[in-house]
């Protein structure tokens, strides 16, 4: 296994630090994979953080994870959000993994889950793994 050392660690927002979210061992893990770098917070949304795929040699820069969305765009309670080609987010969402709530770039679609579970026998890691094996591809 190749490991990657961050020359610049990505700055965890000022409230992760003053307390725990659901979401820490996520951002822990999700740290962890090569070459995944979290975006810059957004003071208006501290609690939102996203995270992108860095990959410099494969050419590849894009956003596929984002935590902490209060709402998605239906007004529905969403605490997750992925990355998906249009057609994975349309199976995604017919298979009651999430729903398919924002179109973003080349074909790409914002899938949003209620976290910490998607539903019975459910893997969030395992949805959140395939959204960076797709941002990888």
């Amino acid at each position: 296994m190749i490991r990657r050392h961050r020359q610049n660690p990505s700055p965890a927002p000022a409230v992760a630090a003053n307390r725990t979210t659901p979401f820490d061992d996520l951002h822990e893990w999700v740290l962890s994979l090569p070459w995944v770098v979290e975006r810059p917070v957004d003071p208006e949304n501290p609690e939102m953080r996203s995270f992108a795929v860095d990959c410099e040699p494969l050419g590849r820069h894009r956003v596929w994870l984002v935590t902490g969305l209060d709402r998605d765009v239906r007004g529905e309670r969403a605490h997750l959000g992925v990355i998906f080609p249009a057609d994975a987010a349309q199976v995604l969402e017919d298979l009651g993994f999430g729903r398919a709530t924002m179109a973003m770039y080349d074909g790409q679609v914002l899938v949003t889950i209620d976290h910490p579970g998607i539903g019975p026998g459910r893997d969030v890691e395992a949805l959140v793994l395939s959204a960076y094996g797709y941002a990888m591809s």
